[in-house]
């Protein structure tokens, strides 16, 4: 079709981008979206949260239309009895609970005592009753040992630890699936790795190891791609910053990822990849990634604006977002024809076209 701007296929599935209006989820309140932005839609409209990363992480919350035409005002979320507001904390996945709560979960950056600016990430989990405007601190998920912090690390960024998720849930409503990025010191530990959560307080919390699924924390998390180079490297080369949503027309979970390679201390974008599966409950069937852009920026997500959808679920087509900016939708269909390699490769006069010269691109 003469509207298809990109378009790439593998024996898995088939993805074809198309222009659409540009949105920008954090609107005029930060020059791009940091972290994954959790978005639900119901009937009274769609509820967005983005992030940004100065003076420290805190996320943000908006309210608007379906069709993410944000009305209301920007407002920071108040966290509430946090016991240590100097470690920013953004909120990456928010999951709508039976009991009207909406729970949520964190990555949260602590500095490294190393002599270069470096952080250590953990995960953690929290809860609001109030629709997203305030959130008290749960408990925390994951943090790796203060042993295992390397200020020998050369990315850049992270000295080892947890972070960069999604939660999604399972179709039977009994599970939560987490999806981070681990940067253990163990090179068979670092990628993106899964972890399983009860909906209820029982059964316990486990993750996936290369002894199948264990109780969390125990052994260590096995990554659905390792690394072909390690995290403690300059140019480290692998997938991170997960983000799974459902997909009904498929009736398939599928995660967009980010790949980085071949950078110099600023883990700077190879491409960003798309990767299904059909039995959420088993990581090892995750199909080959399939690379739908070139460049491009950090934390993709398909956001569906149908009834019950967001960035968690979504029908065949959905908006295509990059940092919190998109003027693109996405269409995942069954593939019906051989290999399409058309991936999306996005420019900064692309970017200054679609959300003016005068805007800082991100990619």
């Amino acid at each position: 079709m003469s509207d298809v701007q990109a378009e790439v296929a593998n024996r898995f599935v088939h993805a074809r981008l198309r222009p659409a209006p540009p949105i920008a989820l954090h609107g005029d309140a930060a020059w791009r979206a940091d972290g994954n932005c959790p978005v639900l839609v119901t009937p009274q409209g769609a509820t967005a949260f983005f992030s940004v990363y100065e003076p420290v992480g805190r996320t943000y919350r908006r309210h608007g239309t379906s069709d993410l035409r944000i009305t209301d005002e920007v407002a920071p979320v108040l966290l509430l009895d946090d016991p240590d507001p100097h470690t920013g904390k953004w909120i990456e996945a928010v999951w709508p609970a039976p009991d009207g709560s909406l729970r949520g979960w964190y990555h949260a950056e602590e500095r490294a005592p190393c002599s270069r600016p470096l952080f250590v990430p953990h995960i953690g989990e929290m809860i609001s009753r109030d629709d997203g405007r305030s959130w008290r601190l749960e408990h925390e998920l994951l943090r790796i040992a203060r042993e295992e912090i390397d200020c020998s690390w050369r990315n850049g960024f992270f000295a080892g630890g947890y972070g960069d998720l999604c939660v999604v849930p399972a179709r039977t409503g009994r599970t939560l699936y987490l999806f981070f990025t681990s940067y253990r010191q163990d090179p068979a530990a670092q990628g993106i790795c899964v972890a399983r959560l009860p909906v209820e307080e029982q059964p316990p919390a486990e993750w996936w190891t290369h002894a199948g699924w264990q109780p969390l924390g125990d052994g260590l998390p096995r990554p659905l791609w390792p690394a072909a180079r390690e995290w403690q490297y300059a140019d480290p080369d692998g997938f991170w910053g997960p983000a799974v949503h459902y997909n009904r027309t498929l009736d398939a979970h599928v995660m967009l990822l980010n790949r980085t390679a071949g950078g110099s201390a600023d883990l700077v974008q190879e491409g960003i990849y798309v990767s299904i599966n059909r039995q959420i409950d088993d990581p090892t069937a995750w199909t080959e990634p399939l690379c739908i852009v070139r460049g491009g920026a950090w934390y993709p997500q398909a956001v569906g604006l149908e009834q019950g959808c967001g960035d968690t679920e979504a029908e065949s087509t959905a908006r295509f977002f990059m940092a919190g900016f998109s003027a693109w939708t996405i269409t995942f269909t069954v593939p019906t024809s051989p290999v399409i390699n058309r991936p999306l490769h996005p420019t900064a006069a692309d970017f200054a076209l679609s959300f003016g010269a005068g805007k800082r691109c991100p990619w």
